[in-house]
């Protein structure tokens, strides 16, 4: 039988099973939308393709299978690839037994003084460089082995690449990448910069990218985001994106960035913002949950407290690092503590949920947060042949949070994988919300769930949770899970339902969850309303969930703008939703239920569900949910509709978007189904939708263009002239340094780069120095002083025939720091000209870079001032690196200022007091130079900590 006709009569039996009607099955067929095959029935169809022909499909194939000739397409290729269904598993058992467990670290647990995560991604590089970090798997098993030396020379690359680009400290940088080990340097790369990371999901589908736009534009207008970090596919999308945003400047690729410029991370304050997590379910205004780095820090170690971490521990995720629960609550949670952590796609886990539970078997892995969806899953979908051999004895903290954690999940996971190992007291049901950053509440590790069937009737009516009698039938009562106690150092509270600001209810009383600590999200980003709808007062936040407090320990119990009200009484709807989806025909998971007002006005119970059957049955269909509702909650709904499959509108974690559904609802909207327009329909309305952008950009840019070409001919001109009229026609030093300054003010006002100066120049004898940011800076101190100026300049400026002769007849000093003798010799020729009286400026940093930062600085000069006795006068020089970075070759407008502060003079003598003199000027000139030239902390991870790498000598 050809491959063609086997896959028909897979099909048409998968069909047939779920009681769908008889269609032809026509290669333009969509099997979600045409043939009601959801995501579950798309991947039994593929395991039944893969056991029929012995081949494995790419796990891309989830996602790209679209239509029945999609599903041909990729199932010629996975013949045509040979691939065995039998490799992952024959690996992963292979290698199971021996040498994949990590070591324990020599230094786990909080790293000493670490204020921010970047301070111990530092730590770790500096004690432990070779330790492995992070161990990423691909589809068949393979592993990259991340150290924290690779990882903090990989971060420090992208934070210079930034840095060198234009970014600057409190700048947003957009995030768009798949789960990889790329986006654990971009994300630190970007903090290290002291940008603050913005991570979004990457588009999944090409042929939604409408949509994606459309969100993701609005998104990245509302962070004001300056970049766009990706990769080399998502990069189409990305300038697409940048078409649309007029803040976003440049987008990169993190291999734009494999280049080693020697920068070094700035200093973050924990009280800087770190990051904005924007929720993937936003579908009006964005809200943004801005957190600063302490608050980041204050949750990772509560987390690890609430986990009981030990040396031991290993943490295995498949979540997206772009969500904060993976981003947060599995990964930054282990690099933080030294855990080793064990990295999966979300895309691999979802085509195949074995391979999370052979991560565990195989890296003896210990904690791992998910969604309950996750544990669904791998229930449904997880077959006994594919775990055969399967030890799952290690898991401790199956952390359960996310979304509700429903009672039958739990049940059927822990029976299902008891024979292999798992412990019905690792099941940790959890609580958090991006609020907090992710974690709030936590069971106690190894306690297990503990669940709570109350009476329905006095909670629906009394908003009581009072436990149900011994024969109360599931009808009768509600179940609720415990979420644990609060973290350390947090606080948790149930108040009145109706008033935010209302009194504390009592134990068992059902009302508003509100949370207070020092987790708490700063703000709602660039959203103020959004940020005073939350604050309750005296640093509690309303969380927007409903819930009760019994023996310490929170019970959620829905969300509060969820609740529907008939005749009086409060249904959550996750609960009629549960007792609607158990009619038969009814697609699992696609059932919503609100509450929307009638012709009169009233409040009435909206039940939409999706179905594969056709019309002539959706009345039977109706009258099945309305008695299941019934039977369940004791009322009937008032309007229960029959959708089309692909109708719901989902976020991209796969939850269901009640508002969303209630608007289209409302708008008469509801049977209208999610399905992309036509690819052509699409791409015309997204090159409609950039043109806009895209026409203004290029204007931008030209206009950028125009200038740099011309400010970049005008300096060039001037310096040229001068340095031939000083060669020339100068005679004397003082009218060689006339000449300069009037050609450079004369660039300076035919560029409009005049630099504004702030103070004077003391008279009698002082030594200057200042911050260098770019090859300017002398020749704006040279236009900002009547007084004339010696600098100390490479000696490499002097082989130049014609700028060499200028330099030397302007009297400037030429350095060579090859070698230790021509640095004392170039100390000497300084030494002199101060001794002589004149006025001498040194740049101490002694070297630029593309990358802003205000670098260590060396003893030199300082050592001179006390040998002398002379001041030292910080200059601080702000805007140049903007005008003109390191070994660029076209100027930019930027303002340049020019503040000159007050001498200090040296209190002491040796060595003791130039260093202290240094760090005093030091720290003068950082503190005035602010975000535009942030304190760098130049370190290397082959260096014991503390080691600075600043050379002493001039």
């Amino acid at each position: 039988m050809k491959p063609t006709d086997t896959l028909q009569d897979t099909l048409q039996g998968l069909l047939d099973e779920l009681g769908s009607e008889p269609v032809v099955l026509a290669p333009e067929l969509e099997l979600e939308r045409d043939l009601g095959l959801g995501s579950l029935e798309v991947t039994e169809l593929f395991a039944r393709l893969e056991r029929m022909f012995e081949t494995t499909f790419p796990d891309r194939a989830l996602v790209d299978v679209r239509s029945v000739a999609d599903l041909q397409h990729a199932l010629d290729e996975a013949l045509t690839g040979g691939r065995s269904p039998k490799t992952h598993a024959e690996m992963v058992r292979a290698r199971a037994p021996t040498g994949d467990v990590p070591e324990p670290s020599a230094f786990f647990g909080t790293p000493p003084n670490a204020e921010t995560i970047l301070d111990a991604a530092r730590y770790r590089a500096m004690m432990t460089p070779d330790e492995v970090h992070a161990r990423v798997l691909d589809e068949l098993g393979e592993v990259e082995a991340v150290t924290f030396s690779d990882l903090w020379s990989r971060v420090l690359k992208v934070g210079g690449g930034l840095a060198s680009s234009g970014i600057r400290p409190g700048d947003r940088v957009a995030l768009v990448l798949p789960t990889c080990s790329d986006f654990l340097a971009a994300f630190l790369g970007i903090q290290s910069a002291g940008a603050v990371a913005v991570p979004i999901y990457p588009p999944i589908r090409l042929d939604e990218i409408a949509s994606y736009l459309t969100r993701h534009a609005r998104l990245l207008q509302n962070a004001g985001v300056r970049a766009l970090v990706t990769d080399a596919q998502i990069l189409p999308v990305a300038r697409l994106l940048q078409d649309r945003v007029a803040s976003l400047d440049f987008v990169a690729r993190v291999a734009d960035f494999d280049v080693d410029i020697g920068f070094g991370a700035v200093r973050v304050s924990p009280d800087a913002l770190g990051l904005i997590q924007y929720s993937s379910g936003s579908t009006g205004l964005p809200k943004g949950v801005a957190l600063r780095h302490g608050t980041l820090v204050s949750n990772m170690k509560a987390n690890a407290h609430g986990l009981d971490l030990v040396a031991e521990d290993v943490c295995v995720s498949w979540l997206p690092l772009y969500h904060d629960m993976g981003l947060i609550g599995a990964w930054l949670s282990a690099l933080f503590q030294s855990t080793p952590f064990v990295l999966l796609s979300p895309l691999h886990f979802l085509s195949r949920p074995e391979r999370w539970l052979w991560a565990f078997h195989r890296f003896h892995g210990t904690i791992s947060p998910a969604p309950n969806f996750g544990y669904e899953l791998c229930f449904r979908k997880v077959q006994d042949h594919q775990i055969e051999g399967l030890d799952l004895s290690s898991w401790k903290a199956a952390m359960n949070g996310s979304e509700p954690v429903r009672e039958p999940t739990i049940e059927r996971f822990c029976t299902r994988f008891a024979p292999y190992g798992f412990r019905r007291e690792a099941m940790t049901p959890v609580y958090g919300l991006a609020e907090t950053c992710v974690g709030l509440t936590f069971t106690p590790t190894l306690r297990g769930p503990r669940i709570e069937r109350v009476d329905r009737e006095t909670f629906l009516d009394a908003r009581r949770a009072v436990p149900s009698a011994d024969g109360d039938t599931e009808h009768e009562r509600l179940a609720f899970i415990s979420c644990g106690r609060p973290l350390e150092g947090h606080e948790v509270r149930v108040v009145d339902p109706a008033d935010m600001h209302g009194a504390e209810v009592g134990d068992r009383e059902e009302g508003r969850i509100q949370f207070r600590g020092p987790s708490t999200m700063d703000c709602y980003f660039n959203a103020p309303e959004a940020t005073d709808a939350v604050r309750a007062g005296d640093g509690w936040i309303d969380t927007g969930d409903l819930g009760y407090v019994a023996n310490g320990e929170l019970y959620v119990t829905g969300r509060i703008k969820d609740l529907i009200v008939k005749g009086g009484r409060k249904y959550h709807p996750h609960d009629v939703e549960n007792a609607a989806q158990t009619v038969a025909g009814i697609r699992a998971g696609c059932v919503v239920a609100f509450a929307a007002p009638d012709d009169r006005g009233a409040e009435s119970m909206v039940i939409l569900c999706e179905t594969r059957e056709e019309k002539k049955r959706h009345d039977v269909l109706r009258k099945a949910v309305t008695a299941a509702v019934f039977d369940h909650i004791g009322t009937s709904p008032d309007r229960v509709v029959m959708l089309p499959p692909r109708s719901m509108l989902k976020t991209s974690s796969g939850k269901l978007q009640r508002t969303a559904m209630r608007a289209r609802f409302m708008a008469g909207n509801a049977e209208i189904r999610t399905t992309p327009p036509p690819k052509w329909r699409a791409y015309l309305e997204i090159a409609a939708r950039s043109a806009p952008g895209r026409i203004a950009r290029l204007a931008r840019q030209g206009a950028k263009l125009a200038y740099g070409a011309y400010a970049t001919a005008v300096n060039g001109f001037m310096v040229l002239g001068g340095s031939v009229v000083i060669v020339l026609a100068c005679r004397s030093e003082h009218g060689a340094h006339d000449v300069a300054r009037g050609f450079l003010r004369t660039a300076c006002r035919l560029t409009g780069l005049t630099p504004e100066v702030q103070g004077q120049l003391p008279e009698g004898r002082v030594l200057l120095v200042s911050n260098h940011a770019s090859n300017l800076d002398a020749l704006v101190l040279t236009v900002c002083f009547d007084r004339d100026l010696t600098f100390t300049v490479k000696n490499v400026a002097f082989d130049d025939s014609l700028l060499g002769r200028a330099l030397a007849r302007l009297g400037h000093l030429p350095i060579d720091r090859s070698t230790a003798s021509k640095r004392l010799e170039g100390y000497r020729l300084t030494r002199e000209a101060v001794e002589a009286g004149r006025l001498v400026h040194v740049f101490p940093e002694a070297t630029i870079t593309p990358a802003a930062g205000l670098r260590p600085f060396r003893l030199g000069a300082f050592k001179l001032a006390v040998e002398l006795g002379v001041p030292i006068v910080p200059i601080v020089i702000r805007g140049t690196r903007r005008v003109l970075r390191d070994e660029a070759r076209r100027f930019h407008w930027a303002p340049i200022e020019v503040d000159v502060l007050e001498p200090i003079a040296p209190q002491g003598d040796g060595f003791s007091e130039a260093t202290r003199l240094r760090a005093l000027v030091r720290e003068r000139i950082a503190s005035r130079l602010g975000d535009d030239e942030p304190d760098l902390v130049i370190q290397s991870a082959a260096l014991p900590p503390g080691t600075e790498l600043s050379p002493e000598g001039a």
